[in-house]
Protein backbone atom coordinates (compact mmCIF):
# COMPACT_ATOMS: atom_id res chain seq x y z
CA UNK A 1 0.00 0.00 0.00
CA UNK A 2 1.41 3.40 -0.99
CA UNK A 3 2.12 6.17 1.49
CA UNK A 4 -0.61 8.21 -0.20
CA UNK A 5 -3.29 5.55 0.31
CA UNK A 6 -2.13 5.01 3.89
CA UNK A 7 -2.36 8.76 4.41
CA UNK A 8 -5.94 8.95 3.16
CA UNK A 9 -6.94 6.00 5.33
CA UNK A 10 -5.26 7.53 8.36
CA UNK A 11 -7.05 10.83 7.75
CA UNK A 12 -10.43 9.12 7.70
CA UNK A 13 -9.60 7.10 10.81
CA UNK A 14 -8.90 10.38 12.62
CA UNK A 15 -12.24 11.76 11.48
CA UNK A 16 -13.94 8.60 12.73
CA UNK A 17 -12.51 9.32 16.19
CA UNK A 18 -13.58 12.93 15.94
CA UNK A 19 -17.12 12.03 14.89
CA UNK A 20 -17.91 10.41 18.25
CA UNK A 21 -17.45 13.67 20.18
CA UNK A 22 -20.35 16.01 21.10
CA UNK A 23 -21.27 18.49 18.40
CA UNK A 24 -19.69 16.45 15.61
CA UNK A 25 -21.34 15.02 12.51
CA UNK A 26 -24.50 17.10 12.80
CA UNK A 27 -26.26 18.76 9.92
CA UNK A 28 -24.90 22.27 9.62
CA UNK A 29 -28.27 23.80 10.50
CA UNK A 30 -28.48 21.71 13.69
CA UNK A 31 -24.90 22.50 14.67
CA UNK A 32 -25.45 26.24 14.44
CA UNK A 33 -28.67 25.99 16.46
CA UNK A 34 -27.38 23.76 19.26
CA UNK A 35 -23.71 24.48 19.98
CA UNK A 36 -21.35 27.36 20.65
CA UNK A 37 -18.29 26.69 18.51
CA UNK A 38 -14.68 27.52 19.40
CA UNK A 39 -13.31 30.80 18.10
CA UNK A 40 -11.04 29.22 15.52
CA UNK A 41 -10.85 25.89 13.73
CA UNK A 42 -10.94 23.86 10.53
CA UNK A 43 -14.13 22.27 9.22
CA UNK A 44 -14.87 19.25 7.04
CA UNK A 45 -18.17 18.87 5.16
CA UNK A 46 -19.90 15.65 4.10
CA UNK A 47 -22.76 15.44 1.62
CA UNK A 48 -25.66 13.02 1.23
CA UNK A 49 -24.93 10.15 -1.15
CA UNK A 50 -21.15 10.64 -1.15
CA UNK A 51 -19.05 7.75 0.15
CA UNK A 52 -15.49 6.53 -0.14
CA UNK A 53 -14.82 4.24 -3.08
CA UNK A 54 -12.42 1.99 -1.18
CA UNK A 55 -14.58 1.94 1.97
CA UNK A 56 -18.17 2.49 0.82
CA UNK A 57 -19.49 2.48 4.38
CA UNK A 58 -17.57 5.71 5.11
CA UNK A 59 -18.87 9.08 3.99
CA UNK A 60 -16.29 11.06 2.09
CA UNK A 61 -15.32 14.67 2.73
CA UNK A 62 -16.53 17.10 0.04
CA UNK A 63 -15.21 20.43 1.34
CA UNK A 64 -12.49 21.59 3.70
CA UNK A 65 -12.24 25.12 4.99
CA UNK A 66 -11.06 27.51 7.64
CA UNK A 67 -11.10 31.26 8.27
CA UNK A 68 -8.86 34.13 9.42
CA UNK A 69 -5.90 33.26 7.20
CA UNK A 70 -4.85 36.87 6.76
CA UNK A 71 -2.98 38.73 9.48
CA UNK A 72 -5.28 40.69 11.76
CA UNK A 73 -8.47 38.99 10.59
CA UNK A 74 -11.31 38.92 13.12
CA UNK A 75 -13.24 36.13 11.39
CA UNK A 76 -14.52 33.36 13.68
CA UNK A 77 -15.32 29.70 12.98
CA UNK A 78 -19.01 30.03 13.84
CA UNK A 79 -19.41 33.12 11.68
CA UNK A 80 -17.76 31.44 8.70
CA UNK A 81 -20.02 28.41 8.96
CA UNK A 82 -22.98 30.76 9.39
CA UNK A 83 -22.08 32.56 6.17
CA UNK A 84 -22.09 29.22 4.34
CA UNK A 85 -25.43 28.22 5.90
CA UNK A 86 -27.26 31.48 5.28
CA UNK A 87 -29.98 33.20 7.28
CA UNK A 88 -32.60 31.80 9.63
CA UNK A 89 -35.26 32.57 7.02
CA UNK A 90 -33.47 30.44 4.41
CA UNK A 91 -31.78 33.20 2.48
CA UNK A 92 -28.08 33.90 2.21
CA UNK A 93 -25.33 35.86 0.51
CA UNK A 94 -23.23 34.01 -2.03
CA UNK A 95 -21.05 37.09 -2.40
CA UNK A 96 -19.90 36.51 1.16
CA UNK A 97 -19.34 32.76 0.80
CA UNK A 98 -17.42 31.20 -2.06
CA UNK A 99 -18.91 27.85 -1.05
CA UNK A 100 -22.42 29.20 -1.67
CA UNK A 101 -21.30 30.66 -4.99
CA UNK A 102 -19.99 27.28 -6.18
CA UNK A 103 -23.10 25.35 -5.07
CA UNK A 104 -25.40 27.89 -6.73
CA UNK A 105 -23.44 27.82 -9.98
CA UNK A 106 -23.66 24.02 -10.04
CA UNK A 107 -27.41 24.11 -9.42
CA UNK A 108 -27.84 26.52 -12.33
CA UNK A 109 -25.74 24.34 -14.64
CA UNK A 110 -27.47 21.12 -13.61
CA UNK A 111 -30.94 22.57 -14.13
CA UNK A 112 -30.11 24.39 -17.37
CA UNK A 113 -30.87 27.81 -15.89
CA UNK A 114 -29.23 31.16 -16.45
CA UNK A 115 -28.67 33.86 -13.84
CA UNK A 116 -26.01 36.23 -15.24
CA UNK A 117 -25.73 38.23 -12.01
CA UNK A 118 -24.73 35.20 -9.92
CA UNK A 119 -21.23 35.76 -8.60
CA UNK A 120 -20.89 39.25 -10.07
CA UNK A 121 -19.26 41.70 -7.67
CA UNK A 122 -18.41 41.50 -3.98
CA UNK A 123 -21.68 43.30 -3.16
CA UNK A 124 -25.10 43.36 -4.77
CA UNK A 125 -24.66 45.26 -8.07
CA UNK A 126 -26.90 48.30 -8.69
CA UNK A 127 -28.36 46.66 -11.80
CA UNK A 128 -29.65 43.81 -9.62
CA UNK A 129 -30.70 45.98 -6.68
CA UNK A 130 -32.94 47.99 -8.96
CA UNK A 131 -34.39 45.00 -10.82
CA UNK A 132 -37.20 43.16 -8.96
CA UNK A 133 -37.06 40.19 -11.32
CA UNK A 134 -33.30 39.72 -10.87
CA UNK A 135 -33.63 40.21 -7.10
CA UNK A 136 -36.31 37.53 -6.90
CA UNK A 137 -34.26 35.12 -9.02
CA UNK A 138 -31.18 35.56 -6.83
CA UNK A 139 -33.25 35.20 -3.66
CA UNK A 140 -34.78 31.95 -4.89
CA UNK A 141 -31.38 30.49 -5.76
CA UNK A 142 -29.99 31.60 -2.39
CA UNK A 143 -32.82 29.66 -0.71
CA UNK A 144 -31.98 26.55 -2.73
CA UNK A 145 -28.31 26.88 -1.81
CA UNK A 146 -29.17 27.26 1.88
CA UNK A 147 -31.34 24.15 1.75
CA UNK A 148 -28.58 22.13 0.08
CA UNK A 149 -25.73 23.22 2.36
CA UNK A 150 -27.90 23.13 5.47
CA UNK A 151 -28.42 19.39 4.99
CA UNK A 152 -24.68 18.69 4.81
CA UNK A 153 -23.05 17.31 7.93
CA UNK A 154 -19.92 18.83 9.36
CA UNK A 155 -16.95 17.84 11.50
CA UNK A 156 -14.58 20.41 12.97
CA UNK A 157 -11.38 20.65 14.98
CA UNK A 158 -10.58 23.51 17.31
CA UNK A 159 -7.28 25.22 16.48
CA UNK A 160 -6.58 28.08 18.92
CA UNK A 161 -3.94 29.85 16.85
CA UNK A 162 -3.51 33.40 15.63
CA UNK A 163 -4.82 34.65 12.26
CA UNK A 164 -2.40 34.55 9.35
CA UNK A 165 -1.34 32.67 6.21
CA UNK A 166 1.18 30.63 8.21
CA UNK A 167 -1.34 29.59 10.86
CA UNK A 168 -1.77 25.95 11.82
CA UNK A 169 -5.32 26.14 10.47
CA UNK A 170 -4.04 27.17 7.04
CA UNK A 171 -1.52 24.31 7.20
CA UNK A 172 -4.20 21.74 8.02
CA UNK A 173 -6.60 23.09 5.40
CA UNK A 174 -3.98 23.18 2.63
CA UNK A 175 -2.67 19.68 3.19
CA UNK A 176 -6.07 18.08 3.69
CA UNK A 177 -7.27 19.49 0.38
CA UNK A 178 -4.05 18.38 -1.32
CA UNK A 179 -4.35 14.89 0.17
CA UNK A 180 -7.95 14.30 -0.88
CA UNK A 181 -7.60 15.91 -4.32
CA UNK A 182 -4.28 14.19 -5.10
CA UNK A 183 -3.66 16.74 -7.88
CA UNK A 184 -7.12 16.23 -9.37
CA UNK A 185 -6.84 12.42 -9.28
CA UNK A 186 -8.62 11.59 -6.00
CA UNK A 187 -8.59 8.15 -4.47
CA UNK A 188 -12.27 8.57 -3.64
CA UNK A 189 -14.08 9.94 -6.68
CA UNK A 190 -17.52 11.50 -6.57
CA UNK A 191 -20.73 9.61 -7.22
CA UNK A 192 -22.41 9.98 -10.60
CA UNK A 193 -25.12 12.12 -9.01
CA UNK A 194 -22.87 14.49 -7.08
CA UNK A 195 -23.93 18.09 -7.65
CA UNK A 196 -20.31 19.18 -8.00
CA UNK A 197 -20.07 17.25 -11.28
CA UNK A 198 -22.15 20.03 -12.81
CA UNK A 199 -19.85 22.80 -11.57
CA UNK A 200 -18.53 25.19 -14.22
CA UNK A 201 -15.15 24.87 -12.48
CA UNK A 202 -13.00 21.95 -13.64
CA UNK A 203 -11.13 21.98 -10.33
CA UNK A 204 -14.32 21.05 -8.49
CA UNK A 205 -15.40 18.42 -10.99
CA UNK A 206 -12.02 16.67 -11.07
CA UNK A 207 -11.02 16.95 -7.40
CA UNK A 208 -14.45 15.81 -6.13
CA UNK A 209 -14.24 18.70 -3.66
CA UNK A 210 -16.04 22.03 -3.36
CA UNK A 211 -12.61 23.66 -3.24
CA UNK A 212 -10.43 25.51 -5.74
CA UNK A 213 -7.32 26.48 -3.82
CA UNK A 214 -4.71 23.79 -3.06
CA UNK A 215 -6.32 21.07 -5.22
CA UNK A 216 -3.09 20.76 -7.22
CA UNK A 217 -0.68 21.28 -4.32
CA UNK A 218 1.78 18.71 -3.02
CA UNK A 219 0.63 17.13 0.24
CA UNK A 220 2.94 17.05 3.24
CA UNK A 221 1.81 13.90 5.04
CA UNK A 222 3.47 15.19 8.20
CA UNK A 223 0.32 17.22 8.77
CA UNK A 224 -1.43 14.05 9.93
CA UNK A 225 0.28 13.82 13.36
CA UNK A 226 -0.62 17.48 13.89
CA UNK A 227 -4.23 16.77 12.96
CA UNK A 228 -4.24 13.79 15.32
CA UNK A 229 -3.19 16.02 18.21
CA UNK A 230 -5.92 18.51 17.33
CA UNK A 231 -8.53 15.74 17.21
CA UNK A 232 -7.48 14.62 20.69
CA UNK A 233 -7.67 18.16 22.07
CA UNK A 234 -11.04 18.79 20.44
CA UNK A 235 -12.49 15.59 21.91
CA UNK A 236 -11.29 16.59 25.38
CA UNK A 237 -12.78 20.09 25.23
CA UNK A 238 -16.50 19.65 24.61
CA UNK A 239 -18.42 22.54 23.01
CA UNK A 240 -21.01 24.41 25.06
CA UNK A 241 -24.67 23.85 24.26
CA UNK A 242 -26.78 26.90 23.50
Amino acid sequence: MSAFVQGVDRFYSLLARLSTAPGQGLRLRQLKERFVLPRRGVYFFMESGEFRVTHPEIRRIVRIGTHAVSAGSKSLLGARLGAHLGTRTGGGNHRGSIFRLHVGAALLARDGLSLPSWGVGSALPPQVRGNPVALAAEAELERRVSAHIGEMTVLWVAVPDEPGPLSMRAYIERNTIALLSNKLAPLDVSSSGWLGRFSPRAEIRHSALWNLRHVQDECDLQFLPTLESLVTLTREDEPRSK
